[in-house]
Order: C-alpha cells, then structure tokens, then sequence
C-alpha cells in the first residue's frame, strides 16, 4: 500500500515502482484506523493513527490523518504541531493550509491563520464560493479587518468580481469606517454601472449624509431602469415620506409591496405601523386594505400577514372576512396557539358555539399543556348545554395547569355548577371548595355553592357562611340577598330570613317567581300562613311551577 497517494493525485505505473510498501502489521493498523474513522470513533481512529505513525515517522499523511481528528476534537495545538510537518514536505498542499487556518484561527493567531489563506487565494484564484465562505468566517470569529484583507488578496488575483466588492462594504461597515464605505461606493456606482445594488447602497449612504436630491436622484435612476425593483421602491417610499410626498410614497409602497425583493418582516413591519395610525385616522383604510391585499398576493401562505389581516378586518366590524383570515393563518402555521385563540374569540363574537367548540378541542389537542383552550372549550360546551362535555373538557385542563391560581379557580367554579347540572352533588361540592381556595371571594361562587348547599340540607353551616361573605362583598345584589335569606332560613333563622328577602324583592326590578317563592315559605315557618300563600300566589303570576305552587296554596287554605 502507497500512502502518498492519498495526498497527491493519480500516479503514473511508472512512478508505482519508488513509492514505499508497508508490512502487513502497518497495512492492517491502517484499516483498523480507516474504520474506526468512518465508523465515527475518532478516539480509536486517532489511537490507531498513532500506532502507524510509531511504524512509519516519517510518512506525513498520517500527520495529516490525525491533524483532521484533531480539528474535529477541537485540539488545536495538536493539530498544528501535525499539520507543520505536512507542509514542510509540500508547500503545495492546499488542504492543509486551509486546516492550520481553521485551527490558527481557532487559537486566537489570525495573523498567521490570513497568511494560509491569502496562499490558498493565490493558488485558487477566482474561487468565488470559497472567498465569500472564508470571508465571513473571519468576519464571524470578530476579525472584519482579517475578511477585508482576504477580499483584497482575492481581487489582487481576480479584480472586477461585483460580488467581491459588496462584500467588502459590509466589512467595512462592521469596521465602522464609513469614509472608506463612502469612497468606495462613490467609485463603484461608476465602475458597475449596470448593478442596481451599489447604486441602492450610495442612495442610502447619500441619505445618511444629508444629500437628499442626489439619494432622490439615484434611486429613480434605478426604478427608471428597472420599476419593480421593490428594494429600490421602498427606499423611494421612505424618502419621499421624508420629503412629505405622502402620494409618491403610497405609490413606491405599493409597488414595494407587489415585489419578492422586499422581505416579508419589512411588510409586516410597516404594516403594523399603518394599522396603528389608522385605527386613529381610517383615512388611511384604503391604503392598509391595499397594502394587505399587495402583500398577500405575493406572500398568501404567511400566517402573520393573514393575522394582520384578521385583526384589520375585526377592526372594521367584518367579523366574517376576520374569520377567512384566520383561518388562513392557522392553515399556514397550525403551531401558533396565537392564531387559534384569535379564531376562538371571533367564534365567540359571533355567538357561533358549535365552532368555539369544534376550534378549542382541536387547538387543545395540538397544546396540550395550555389549559386555557380547555377553559374555552368548556364555555362553549356550557353554552350549547353540553355539560358532560364540559366536565370532561375542564378535568382535562385542570389536569396540566400550572401557576394559575385565578384561571385554576374559575376552572373549578365551571367544573361545579357543570357537575351540579349533572346531578353530582358530592363532586360539584369539591369542585367549588377547590375553586374557594384560589378565588376565595369569587362571588359567583359562593352564590352558587350556598344554595346549591342550601337546596340539598346538606353543611348548612358551611351555606351561612359563605352567604354571609357574599353579603360582605355585594350586600345590595337582590340574587344574592336572596340566597342568604334561603340559608338563613334553612339554618332556621326565619326573622333575619325574612329581613333579606324582604329586601330583595324591594330591591328586584323583575321580583322573579324564586323569590316570591321564598318569601311565602319563610312567611309559613314563621306562621303567617294567609302571607305565605299570598306569597306563593304571587309566584304563580310571576311565572313559577304552578303546579308544585298550587299543591302548596291549597294545602293552606
């Protein structure tokens, strides 16, 4: 086996006869090395390597072998200390120059790590794809005045490459050295007439300097050469903004807008921006609506801009046309939970509770752990009646919430009255208890769970006590005045029950059949029995069952 074949080209048979032949032991520790490489064992390969280089000292292509490792293993030291003797025996050796670059680099000498390069440069001239790589590796590792000298040994060998010469200016530009970037831009826009790109660039830098009419003037020779150019009609807008020439500006944006060459975060950008100005001078609709409808004619699969547009057309009371947008976002980038809440809420602006439904059990399906798609589900689910559904809906959200002490507890609190609907008393009770704990004063609650505790004799106690809190917090709320006369009445305190129920029904606009109800039954307790069927007569006008109603009436009089 000749190794020096691995590092040169093909080898003439006549040459074959001077290479060296290796004994089996070195041939087979080769291989061994060989395979422990590809297999991907560098630990082994570089062990294996070495046991070579031990037979054969003076065969530089191990060195070369366990140079890569060592670059691969971030051992750079070493691998200098490899790749020197390579390149002692071949200057020539492109390769090896390229990787003690990479590893001088790495060190920390970018001196000497340039010197390699520019020897690559001047050997390979005219490696496009390699300069510019190179160029931005130095750039990368903090070394823009490195990158630099590497492009000017690149057009030394090979002047004239535009492409060269851009790259350049973003060197520059990291360099700070705006006056270099100003003179050479000066001289490029004359020697690459024909590149729109020194051209937008001089614009800029023109404009940076104060001199608005030559920027002006650049860039309208660019457009009058090529009018779709969206990058040079966007630099036109923002000019002639500058220039309060707020028409020419709309006409560049649009035409900006229509183009691939402006970045779509640029549209959304502005975008954003005319939105927020016009939702305080719709003047400006029609130009948003043109913006959109520009932007999506070249961008139709992008979410954010369908979410621009939702949210633009919710604005403007066209909750239908919102929702083709975000629907169209959510097809665009089902992972957004941002694009399926929009989507929810408008389903519940337009009182569509079958869609909230369907849309927040497919986003809880695609987020797991968010809980509160389960918190919509469930209102959806409680609107349409469904409360099975609703248990199940907000056992699973409860199940992965965390640190959400106030959605936790009103999660609890629609877990209640769902298992009270029902007919699961003893759950609907833990349920609200769990909901206390979080929201301990969560009026809703705490009417709900007294006289649900109420109705059923069951700690009636624990039904004053929370009755009593509510009086605390809404003391002149006629429904809840009525719930705490129920409980006092319950806990047989009839002439304190008959003070609030009093009340409530002073206080009631509507005086319901409950409460007429409650007033007759606490009158009876108390042995106004001609009051309390007066009470319950009233009931039965008021709407009550007037069957059960009737039963109490006449089994009085």
């Amino acid at each position: 086996m000749a190794l020096a074949a691995t590092l040169g080209g093909c080898i003439a048979p006549a040459d074959l006869a001077g290479l060296p032949v290796y004994d089996e032991g070195f041939q087979r520790t080769y291989f061994e090395a060989q395979n422990h490489l590809a297999k991907g064992d560098l630990d082994l390969a570089y062990t294996s390597f070495l046991a070579c280089l031990d037979m054969q000292p003076e065969e530089r292509a191990l060195h070369f072998d366990l140079a890569k490792i060592d670059l691969q293993r971030e051992q750079y030291e070493s691998a200098v200390n490899h790749l020197n003797p390579v390149l002692d025996a071949d200057a020539n050796h492109r390769w090896a120059h390229e990787y003690r670059a990479e590893t001088l680099l790495a060190l920390g000498d970018t001196e000497a790590a340039l010197e390699d390069l520019v020897w690559v440069v001047q050997a390979r001239p005219g490696d496009l794809d390699w300069i510019y790589d190179w160029s931005m590796q130095l750039a990368d590792a903090g070394e823009p005045a490195a990158a630099l000298a590497l492009c000017d040994a690149y057009e030394a060998e090979t002047p004239g490459d535009p492409d060269v010469r851009l790259q350049r200016f973003y060197f520059l530009e990291l360099l700070n050295d705006y006056e270099a970037i100003y003179h050479g831009l000066e001289e490029a826009v004359v020697e690459f007439p024909d590149i729109a790109e020194f051209k937008l660039q001089w614009a800029q830098m023109l404009r940076a300097t104060g001199q608005d009419d030559a920027a002006l003037a650049a860039l309208l020779e660019v457009v009058e050469d090529d009018p779709s150019n969206g990058v040079a009609q966007l630099d036109l807008a923002h000019l002639y903004t500058a220039l309060n020439e707020i028409r020419q500006a709309q006409e560049a944006l649009l035409i900006a807008f229509a183009s691939q060459d402006v970045f779509i975060e640029e549209k959304r950008e502005i975008l954003v921006q005319y939105l927020q100005i016009a939702s305080v001078d719709p003047s400006l609709n029609p130009m948003v609506e043109a913006l959109l409808e520009a932007a999506l004619g070249q961008h139709p699969k992008s979410a954010e801009l369908h979410m621009l547009a939702a949210d633009y057309e919710q604005g403007q009371g066209r909750l239908e046309a919102a929702i083709v947008h975000s629907e169209a976002a959510i097809e665009a980038n089902p992972a957004d939970p941002f694009g399926w809440t929009n989507l929810i809420a408008l389903d519940a602006d337009l009182d569509r509770a079958a869609d909230m439904l369907s849309h927040a059990t497919q986003a809880m399906d695609l987020f797991p752990l968010d809980a509160n798609f389960a918190y919509y589900a469930a209102v959806a689910a409680l609107d349409q009646g469904d409360f099975t559904t609703v248990v199940n809906v907000l056992e699973r959200g409860l199940g992965v919430i965390l640190d959400a002490p106030e959605m936790e507890g009103l999660m609890h609190s629609m877990l209640g009255d769902a298992l009270h609907q029902t007919g699961d008393p003893t759950r609907a009770f833990a349920a609200y208890e769990k909901s206390l704990e979080r929201l301990p004063d969560n009026p809703g609650v705490l009417n709900n769970y007294a006289y649900y505790l109420a109705e059923a004799d069951e700690n009636l106690p624990r039904a004053l006590e929370l009755s009593t809190r509510l009086m605390e917090l809404a003391p002149m709320e006629p429904n809840f005045m009525d719930t705490h006369a129920w409980t006092l009445y319950k806990n047989g305190r009839y002439p304190e029950a008959l003070d609030f129920i009093t009340q409530a029904l002073f206080q009631s606009e509507n005086q319901g059949p409950a409460f007429w109800e409650h007033d007759g039954d606490i009158r009876l307790a108390m042995g106004d029995t001609a009051g309390a069927v007066a009470s319950w007569q009233r009931a039965v006008e008021a709407g009550g069952d007037a069957d059960a109603l009737n039963t109490k009436i006449q089994a009085h009089q």
